[in-house]
């Protein structure tokens, strides 16, 4: 079993406090489209506040190990990991056994490894892993009924960070005639006294910076909506939904922080609140997928395709419950070796063929404007070709670069990649829809919404 963690009891008021957040975003947005953003920025941020500042006591990342002696008895079991930045960094630990009965002492090895090694694991027998060189640290641990005083650990770094890997083995020690299962818990430290890992270390930061960048955009993305409301009597569904997809990922983006700043005071963070950022910013990526597709489909560049927005509803829905089951999965898997970002492995790839596909799809809908749009719809086209390959096309090309790098490096650059690709996005889109360009003289965005009016249709040109 992987590590769990003990959730603490305000953890409800945290997901209420999301739950509630979401209401208010879609009665905002139901009621007067973006121009009650302001007042939802600020009652999520309270709600949150209410639910997240108070200390967040009784969570603790934990785990089971089931051991034995026996022959086909689980000998090894990882426990987890923790990126040490350059310094002394401390680590913690302490085992309660938890039987059978006939059982009330029993010695297990704490086994720690360091990155470099680590690949080596794997080709080694249990027992053979702390004594043929891997294991850079052996500590002989003593469990009981009863919680052991903690046993503390020193690792440096002089050159560059690293990744330090920790395992129980029991491979020594007086045999048994049965499994047993040991409670553990494991605390690790940097030489600062900070509960982040190193590839978090700078996170927190990066995520203020995005957070108030978006609060930026947000504003002027306001004002901009604002003047075409007051000109056009409307805002276009095309806008609005642009609006959903910045709302999400600015949320997700808050969210993140919450959940970094409880980490840094208990070293756990708040596991809801961190899932549900993960699940609003990967919505956030479906919402700007589905709105390229639509354009894509001939919606707004010609009357006739109008249809196209309730059509592509059932697939968006089903695109984006893909996405959020995969998301989920992601989260259930919970802390193993190998996972170094959020999308790490078997979700990570999935995703990547999702939006591959999806970026087919695209092609292939803008080809048949191609073919059937007239000579002014071309120039347009061929931009709007390129740049939504790029979006399309980004999330592959971020999940395969990341690989290349350390695996203390992989989980900031594919976060702060991908949030650099969906604000790249927004700001495209939102001056395509809301500047007097190409695409708005063309759409049917350049008609008066008003009630009575007619939209502008292009045709095709002989």
């Amino acid at each position: 079993p992987r590590p769990s963690l003990l959730l603490s009891a305000r953890l409800p008021l945290a997901s209420a406090s999301v739950a509630a957040a979401s209401l208010l975003l879609a009665a905002a947005l139901a009621c007067h489209p973006l121009l009650n953003m302001a007042s939802f920025a600020a009652a999520l941020v309270a709600a949150l506040a209410a639910a997240l500042l108070p200390a967040a006591l009784g969570k603790l990342e934990s785990g089971v190990a089931t051991l034995g002696t026996q022959e086909g008895d689980p000998r090894w079991h990882y426990v987890g990991k923790f990126g040490f930045a350059i310094g002394a960094g401390t680590y913690d630990v302490r085992l309660r056994l938890k039987g059978p009965p006939e059982m009330d002492t029993m010695s297990v090895n704490m086994e720690v490894y360091l990155d470099e090694d680590w690949d080596r694991v794997d080709t080694l027998s249990p027992c053979s892993r702390a004594f043929s060189t891997p294991a850079r640290k052996t500590h002989v641990l003593r469990a009981t009924d009863e919680w052991s005083p903690w046993m503390g650990g020193l690792l440096e770094q002089n050159v560059r960070p690293h990744i330090w890997y920790f395992a129980l083995s029991k491979c020594t020690g007086h045999a048994t005639n049965s499994t047993f299962e040991v409670d553990y818990e494991l605390r690790s430290q940097q030489h600062d006294k900070s509960e982040l890992s190193v590839e978090q270390r700078h996170m927190p930061g990066a995520i203020v910076l995005s957070v108030l960048c978006l609060s930026g955009f947000l504003m002027r993305f306001a004002m901009l909506c604002y003047r075409f409301h007051q000109r056009s009597g409307s805002v276009h569904p095309v806008i609005r939904t642009l609006a959903v997809s910045v709302l999400l990922q600015w949320t997700a983006q808050v969210l993140h922080l919450f959940h970094l700043f409880a980490y840094e005071r208990n070293g756990v963070g708040e596991p809801s609140v961190d899932a549900s950022a993960d699940i609003l910013f990967m919505l956030s990526q479906v919402v700007t997928c589905t709105l390229l597709l639509l354009i894509a489909q001939g919606y707004t560049l010609d009357q006739t395709k109008d249809t196209e927005w309730e059509s592509i509803k059932p697939l968006a829905a089903v695109v984006a419950l893909l996405h959020v089951v995969l998301v989920g999965h992601g989260k259930m898997q919970g802390d193993h070796a190998e996972k170094h970002h959020e999308n790490e492995g078997v979700v990570g790839w999935a995703i990547l063929l999702v939006r591959v596909v999806l970026y087919l799809w695209f092609a292939v809908g803008v080809g048949a404007q191609k073919r059937s749009g007239g000579f002014r719809l071309q120039p347009f086209l061929h931009r709007f070709h390129f740049a939504g390959s790029v979006y399309f096309l980004s999330y592959p090309a971020i999940f395969m670069i990341t690989q290349v790098f350390a695996p203390y490096l992989r989980h900031p650059v594919m976060m702060i990649g991908l949030v650099l690709m969906q604000t790249a996005a927004a700001v495209w889109l939102s001056d395509l829809f809301l500047k007097r360009g190409s695409y708005y003289e063309l759409s049917t965005l350049s008609s008066s919404l008003l009630p009575g009016s007619a939209g502008l249709s292009p045709r095709k040109e002989d």
